[in-house]
């Protein structure tokens, strides 16, 4: 093994992890933005399934707290990193199956009148900085969706 695949398997490493972080807090429901700081470029990017964005650490964080206030609990799987750094930049796609439990369902329905599913491919770019990888945009292109869909309008 070359000493820059060595380096190329940590950095891949250190990004997947960065990303594992990421979908833990949205599922932890754990908004705080130090938190996502350490996590997103301060001037980062987020581009949600129907185009909208979200810029910065500080109102990332703020809307997914928004969004997710609406749901009793969620489960983000991801899978498939696939990792190309070039220097301090590294690109990422990895496919996701986020689950999503409404809270003002009747508990007592069956879980596809109160959930709903989607499954997707994201895309992310970063940048290595002094202290580590950060997140520098994020897109997630919706492949499918089922259950309830509720009001899907992303609050910003």
């Amino acid at each position: 093994m070359q000493p820059s695949d060595l380096d190329h398997l940590l950095d891949s490493h250190q990004i997947t992890g960065l990303v594992n972080t990421y979908f833990r807090l949205l599922d932890e429901q754990d908004f705080d933005e130090s938190r996502f700081c350490a996590i997103f470029h301060h001037d980062a990017r987020i581009i949600r399934p129907d185009g909208s964005e979200t810029v910065g650490p500080h109102d990332i964080a703020a809307s997914h707290a928004r969004n997710f206030a609406r749901f009793e609990s969620s489960q983000h799987l991801v899978t498939g990193h696939d990792v190309h750094v070039a220097g301090d930049s590294a690109e990422l796609r990895f496919n996701l199956v986020a689950i999503h439990l409404w809270k003002d369902r009747p508990a007592d329905a069956e879980l596809n009148e109160r959930s709903f599913s989607a499954g997707g491919v994201v895309t992310a770019a970063l940048s290595r900085l002094s202290d580590g990888w950060r997140l520098t945009q994020v897109q997630n292109r919706v492949v499918w969706r089922t259950g309830y869909l509720g009001d899907m309008k992303p609050t910003r």
